[in-house]
């Protein structure tokens, strides 16, 4: 995670090998919400690859630079330093709760994130612990069937697909992201 000050909300990406997915969107919402603090990285023990070159391409194709990422295993060290985890996939989010069942409580699905932020509101210089915690309860408020998210939030993995697939995927998660990247900074 790129550090700014000790007091900012910590955001952790999280995909299936930290190549494509979870970087895209640490880099797309650091771009759109410059002081919170961000990182990312995978359930697969992948660790030190180079983010995915389609990736890589798709990103610069917006100004955003991943040419320096290199992966990394997801831990019970990054769960619990994290504030808030956005997951690509509800396995994701399962396997983020095998490392802590206390932040499974913080993990979300990028379109649920946002949908929860806009039922909540702003964050309004909040504690970045209670503002989450609100998230949980409103979607707890919504259902007692799942953990997390619906089908239809999950965040395909464009591995193996062309460069076009990836701006795809780019577009959904900066639409996605960028409704609770604009309530944690207001």
């Amino acid at each position: 995670m790129r550090l700014l000050h000790s007091n900012a909300i910590k955001v952790l990406f999280v995909c299936t090998g930290n190549i494509c997915r979870s970087p895209m969107a640490e880099v797309l919402f650091g771009h759109l919400a410059p002081d919170i603090q961000v990182g990312s990285a995978g359930t697969m023990d992948w660790s030190g690859q180079p983010a995915h070159e389609n990736a890589i391409a798709a990103m610069a194709e917006r100004g955003l630079d991943l040419s320096t990422h290199r992966s990394r295993r997801l831990s019970e060290y990054l769960v619990d330093e994290s504030d808030l985890i956005v997951v690509m996939t509800r396995n994701h989010g399962w396997a983020v709760e095998a490392r802590s069942e206390a932040k499974a409580a913080a993990t979300f699905l990028p379109a649920e994130l946002s949908r929860l932020a806009d039922q909540v509101g702003n964050r309004n210089g909040a504690d970045s612990q209670a503002w989450v915690a609100q998230l949980h309860t409103q979607r707890e408020a919504q259902t007692s069937t799942r953990f997390i998210g619906r089908a239809a939030d999950e965040i395909p993995d464009p591995i193996g697909e062309p460069l076009p697939y990836f701006r795809v995927i780019a577009d959904r998660l900066e639409r996605e992201l960028a409704p609770a990247a604009a309530r944690l900074l207001s």
